[in-house]
C-alpha cells in the first residue's frame, strides 16, 4: 500500500464553463446575423447603384450622339418618363443643358431614385447619380 493518497482525476467541463461558452457562442452568433443584414442591404443599394450608373451612362451616349443642334440639346432642363427598374426601384432621368459658353453645350445626366437600403428602413432615402460632360460645336 502506498503511503500517498492519488486525487482523483478531474475530466470534463462544470456546468458553469459550459454555460459561459453558451454565451460567448450566442453573441457571436447574433453578431454574424446582424452582419448579414446589413451586407444584404448594401449588396441590395450597389444593385441599385449599378443600374442607375447604366442609365445614365446610356443616356449621356445618346445625348452625345445627337447632332449639335437636336432640340434634346436646346438649353434648358429636359426628362423622362420614370424607369421601372428590375429590383421594382422608379428611376427619374433628367438632363441640363448649359449652353452659356459660345460653341460648347455642358451637358448634365441626373438619374434619381428613392432607396430603403440607406438610413432607418421605414423610409426611403433619395439618391442621385450625376454625369457631366461637354460637347462643343463641329
Amino acid at each position: 500500500m502506498p503511503f500517498f493518497r492519488q486525487q482523483p482525476k478531474c475530466e470534463g467541463f462544470t456546468l458553469i464553463e459550459v454555460m459561459i461558452a453558451l454565451v460567448i457562442l450566442a453573441v457571436g452568433i447574433l453578431a454574424l446575423g446582424t452582419m448579414q443584414i446589413v451586407s444584404i442591404r448594401t449588396n441590395a443599394f450597389s444593385s441599385e447603384m449599378t443600374y442607375s450608373t447604366m442609365l445614365a451612362q446610356q443616356r449621356m451616349e445618346i445625348l452625345r450622339n445627337l447632332a449639335y443642334d437636336d432640340p434634346a440639346l436646346d438649353s434648358g432642363n429636359h426628362a423622362l418618363v420614370p424607369i421601372i427598374g428590375d429590383k421594382g426601384a422608379s428611376y427619374t432621368v433628367a438632363w441640363d443643358v448649359d449652353t452659356s459658353v459660345a460653341d460648347m453645350k455642358t451637358i448634365t445626366v441626373d438619374i434619381t431614385w428613392q432607396s430603403l437600403r440607406l438610413g432607418d428602413a421605414s423610409e426611403a432615402a433619395d439618391v442621385k447619380t450625376t454625369f457631366k460632360t461637354i460637347i462643343s460645336e463641329p
